[in-house]
């Protein structure tokens, strides 16, 4: 009988062994399919990110070569005509001044003409670069914008900057365009579509950071409300901006309230931060 009982409990002990070593088996198992289930998740999640930014990406070149193409349109279309005709009217100008007859007063309409194609080269200079920009720095060239521009009725615009130039150095020039461009974007859409009549633009450096906060009284919108325009837009504006924050490692926070809504855009000053 004792024999009996020791057998019948080497049997209870044999088969909790082998229902231990079952269920380690099974977690273990389950424990590899979750992590190369979600390895491979991860993985899908990178190859949707990479193509998304591909993406962008062509639509940023595509509107750099559109840019290309109005610039180049302006210059054949406008400016070549206006040039060979005060080339034809030079050479008039010549043959009579031989005869004698040249009369002073007659190059008046070259010199509206020369007007205009001089105005014509200072708007295609200012598509590429502009000037303003490009003598004074970001922070003056953001404030003139911010002062003077005049758009869709009556808005007032406020500029205030607590960022000392010394902090701006870190960025190169062309860092410095990507982010002027950015913020005009984001300011045009406002334009649009808030119907704000109140706006302030803010600057300031944070944590290694330079934030940009625009605040206004018109409608605003959500992270997830734009993130929905973006992927529905056809047009290339909002996409070349997701370009260029990619470029700068750039981040964007839209807050809607039903008093002040503003639009935070954050920029590392060093371009390892927020990666």
């Amino acid at each position: 009988m004792e024999n009996q009982d020791i057998a019948n409990l080497k049997l209870l002990i044999t088969i909790g062994i082998l229902i231990t070593l079952f269920l380690a088996t099974a977690i273990i198992l389950f424990v590899v399919y979750y992590q190369r289930k979600m390895i491979l998740k991860e993985v899908r999640i990178k190859i949707m990110e990479q193509e998304k930014q591909i993406e962008l990406f062509k639509a940023s070149v595509e509107a750099e070569e559109k840019q290309k193409e109005k610039i180049a349109r302006n210059l054949h279309d406008e400016i070549n005509p206006l040039l060979n005709s005060l080339k034809f009217n030079l050479s008039k100008y010549r043959i009579k001044a031989k005869k004698n007859e040249f009369d002073p007063d007659s190059i008046i309409p070259d010199e509206k003409t020369l007007d205009k194609a001089i105005e014509g080269i200072r708007t295609v200079c200012y598509d590429l670069i502009p000037s303003f920009f490009m003598e004074y720095g970001l922070i003056p060239a953001l404030e003139t914008y911010v002062k003077n521009v005049k758009v869709f009725g009556d808005i007032s615009g406020e500029f205030e900057s607590k960022v000392i130039t010394e902090e701006m150095e870190s960025f190169s020039i062309q860092e410095q365009l990507n982010i002027y461009r950015v913020c005009l974007e984001i300011l045009n859409n406002l334009f649009k579509h808030s119907n704000c009549t109140l706006y302030k633009l803010s600057m300031l450096s944070l944590n290694q950071t330079l934030v940009f906060e625009i605040t206004h009284n018109g409608i605003g919108i959500t992270n997830e409300e734009m993130n929905s325009f973006t992927e529905k837009s056809k047009g290339l504006g909002l996409k070349s901006l997701q370009a260029r924050l990619i470029l700068l490692r750039a981040k964007i926070n839209y807050q809607k309230n039903s008093n002040t809504s503003s639009i935070t855009l954050v920029v590392p000053l060093n371009t390892n931060i927020l990666r």
